[in-house]
């Protein structure tokens, strides 16, 4: 796989039902609140994945049930976000201790986020994974042009909402 990944585990939207409890709906929270974390808009979402924001954000409501694919290739625009945090958090220079407080705790809650989902993605096909990496790879190539890794880590560093609720 091209490029560099915090973890080479790639996650799912599945989550596991309580015993007795029936199946629940396949949902992608999780990989939501990281990407949000790390600084990715919903517009960039729907951009990233090619589909109108509205989709995007019936997917972030659960209304819609995420492809294992597009979760999958997430799951891996997140783990390069991470690198990409970090990098800018070592690069970033003299900053108030307040400021380094607030990096960590987005790079430890996102971390935290990638780290829950790759106990789920256990039940994911063969083929998720393969359609992801094969995302992945396209959206690197086009990352590098547009940007998009850097300038979500600017956003958090900077400390702008990506929520996409204009708070």
């Amino acid at each position: 796989m091209a490029g560099e990944t915090t973890t080479g585990v790639a996650m799912t939207a599945k989550s596991l039902p309580a015993a007795g409890a029936p199946p629940e709906v396949s949902t992608a929270f999780s990989i939501f609140e990281g990407l949000e974390l790390a600084g990715v808009t919903p517009d960039m979402i729907a951009q990233f994945c090619d589909v109108a924001p509205l989709e995007v954000a019936a997917w972030r409501r659960g209304d819609v049930t995420v492809p294992w694919g597009r979760v999958v290739f997430l799951t891996m625009v997140l783990s390069h976000l991470i690198d990409e945090l970090t990098r800018t958090h070592d690069q970033w220079g003299p900053a108030p201790k307040v400021w380094h407080l607030h990096m960590q705790s987005c790079l430890e809650n996102t971390q935290a986020v990638l780290g829950r989902q790759s106990d789920v993605n256990k039940e994911a096909p063969d083929g998720a994974f393969r359609q992801g990496e094969r995302m992945f790879e396209s959206w690197l190539k086009q990352d590098a042009s547009h940007g998009w890794a850097a300038e979500a880590a600017k956003r958090v560093a900077l400390g702008r909402d990506t929520t996409g609720l204009e708070l």
